[in-house]
């Protein structure tokens, strides 16, 4: 039986920003949900909610400021 592989093209770009956990430097932040404020607020302001899969940590990210921050439960 013969199986066929998808290669990637060599051109292809990585379209998302790969984000290490603050806490414990490991590669494995997963986006929750992203919030971004209503057009009558004023200027868009954009929160992403990541969770850490190797510490069970929690944080909210700023890209505009590129800040992260620890959310307690």
């Amino acid at each position: 039986m013969d199986f066929a592989i998808r290669k990637p093209a060599a051109d292809a770009r990585r379209t998302t920003k790969a984000h290490r956990c603050p806490q414990c430097r490991a590669e494995a932040l997963v986006l929750q949900r992203r919030h971004v404020s209503p057009a009558s607020l004023g200027p868009s302001l954009v929160t992403e909610y990541y969770d850490c899969d190797f510490c069970d940590a929690h944080f909210k990210y700023s890209p505009a400021d590129d800040r992260w921050k620890p959310l307690s439960e």
